[in-house]
């Protein structure tokens, strides 16, 4: 098979992956806390393969391949709810999420209050705290640096936790991250404020997006009709050396 048929191919494999990283995030356009993936220029590399082949057959030859998908952390637009629920993040911190498979990572602050009365997340994940409980039992403050207050007093605090490379963490669905690695470490949150009765907003630019997937589509059939003019021109040689 022809070189360039391989290079075409992989060409249009990186615009389908690009095309599913844009629907996602479009489908999550109006997701709380949301955070949207890319796949930058930087990323695209040419790479030597002999492996692209399914019939056993070497290929060496070259080919575009996508180095990373990178995740955008740039804070969303903080919408004003007037819930004492809702918090916002205003800055790099996540809040701390223990589930059922350890601790992970959230942005998203549109929480209720559990069994137990404490703060828990949309899927009822707890949120990771100091004397987070009864706080159905009158009216809930929070401050910008996470304390909680019942009734005036001082009740508890919400942990915030900041990274040094936010790119050390990996999307794991139901806008949580997790480490990549066990010896990413915490740090206090000396950047972050709490905000009350807020909740960040999705980052997604939808018209961003809209255009950048009509490019994709029409790469994609530039790389399609790339593949048809070259099997057809291969198919035309092929047929000169039989007749």
């Amino acid at each position: 098979m022809s070189q360039g048929i391989y290079i075409a191919l992989s060409g249009a494999k990186l615009q389908e992956r690009r095309l599913e990283l844009l629907s996602n995030n479009l489908a999550n356009a109006s997701t709380t806390g949301y955070k949207s993936d890319n796949i930058s220029a930087s990323s695209f590399e040419f790479a030597l393969d002999e492996s692209m082949t399914s019939d056993g057959n070497a290929y060496n030859g070259t080919y575009t391949k996508t180095r990373q998908v990178s995740t955008d952390f740039s804070t969303g637009h903080i919408k004003n709810t007037g819930s004492p629920l809702n918090l916002a993040l205003d800055g790099p911190g996540f809040f701390v999420v223990e589930t059922p498979f350890g601790e992970r990572y959230s942005r998203q602050g549109n929480f209720s209050l559990n069994k137990d009365g404490g703060l828990a997340t949309s899927d009822g994940y707890k949120i990771k705290g100091k004397s987070l409980s009864d706080l159905g039992n009158g009216n809930v403050n929070i401050d910008s640096e996470g304390n909680v207050y019942l009734n005036g007093l001082k009740k508890g605090s919400i942990e915030i936790v900041e990274f040094e490379d936010k790119n050390s963490l990996k999307k794991e669905g139901h806008s949580l991250f997790a480490k990549t690695r066990d010896d990413i470490r915490e740090m206090k949150p000396e950047n972050t404020a709490v905000k009350q009765g807020f909740l960040e907003m999705s980052n997604v630019n939808v018209v961003s997006e809209m255009v950048d997937m009509i490019e994709v589509n029409r790469l994609y059939e530039a790389y399609q009709k790339m593949i048809r003019t070259i099997d057809e021109s291969t198919g035309q040689a092929i047929k000169g050396l039989v007749n």
